[in-house]
């Protein structure tokens, strides 16, 4: 791993949390939570950052660095502790901030569950679709602008995953579907806005050493922040990105895989 390299990228991340949580705090972004008193505001607020710089900008700083995540060093339970966290925090903010009622918590409230959930199909296709071209023209571009350069490699942990059983492998949909969407689009948007939210989404991916997917993952980040802006409501996100990641994992990896031996 290049030291110099993570630490330019850890400051630059922890830059990035600290303005969007400051300039949240400014418009009193927060204010919604409602927290009994000023230390709990304040305890909730620390946890925030501390699982921003933990769990989003220090993987991102260490893959983009050389040294993403190895396959050798992970259990198949491993893949979801990020995941976990992300619940926890969720549960301590909910319970410091006075138990708000949850479906307003989770941004899930709606008269219409189905035809929001229905909606998350088409949009996880468009996702898909503007994703590709979105990659294929950035491939494109830095082949013309550095022709001799070396091609991308595909980080290990892609075939670790789809080796996985498929029993992991759909938990692992129904996991990222549910609890990244429940922090950085359900609990994060709100408070930090779409961009921020968008950024740090696609920031978290950043442990797979990668920087040509985190074009598609931006474009994926994107899509589902105007969809939560649009409908007010996380589950077409829940269900976009849950197709989004299986059609990913099912369909596209094992024949890039196939094709690539």
């Amino acid at each position: 791993m290049n030291s110099a390299v993570f630490l330019t990228l850890f400051i630059t991340g922890a830059a990035l949390v600290g303005g969007f949580v400051l300039r949240a705090i400014r418009r009193r972004r927060f204010d919604s939570d409602a927290f009994p008193s000023d230390s709990r505001k304040t305890v909730a607020l620390g946890l925030l950052v501390a699982v921003l710089l933990l769990c989003v900008v220090a993987p991102f700083a260490s893959g983009l660095s050389g040294r993403p995540a190895e396959p050798r060093d992970l259990s198949p339970l491993s893949a979801f502790a990020l995941h976990a966290v992300f619940f926890l925090f969720l549960v301590i903010w909910y319970l410091l901030s006075g138990r708000p009622p949850l479906t307003d918590f989770l941004q899930i409230r709606t008269r219409r569950p189905v035809r929001l959930l229905a909606a998350g199909f088409p949009i996880a296709a468009f996702a898909w679709g503007v994703s590709l071209c979105g990659m294929v023209a950035i491939q494109w571009i830095a082949s013309l602008l550095a022709p001799a350069a070396p091609k991308p490699q595909i980080s290990p942990l892609i075939p670790w995953i789809a080796a996985l059983p498929l029993g992991f492998k759909v938990a692992i949909v129904v996991s990222a579907m549910i609890f990244e969407e429940a922090f950085f689009r359900s609990f994060l948007q709100p408070r930090i806005g779409a961009v921020g939210a968008t950024i740090f989404f696609t920031i978290a991916h950043g442990v797979y050493g990668n920087p040509g997917m985190l074009v598609g993952i931006f474009i994926l980040s994107s899509v589902l922040a105007v969809t939560f802006e649009l409908y007010r409501n996380a589950l077409p996100g829940v269900v976009a990105h849950g197709a989004f990641d299986a059609f990913e994992l099912f369909v596209l990896i094992p024949f890039a895989l196939r094709f690539v031996g």
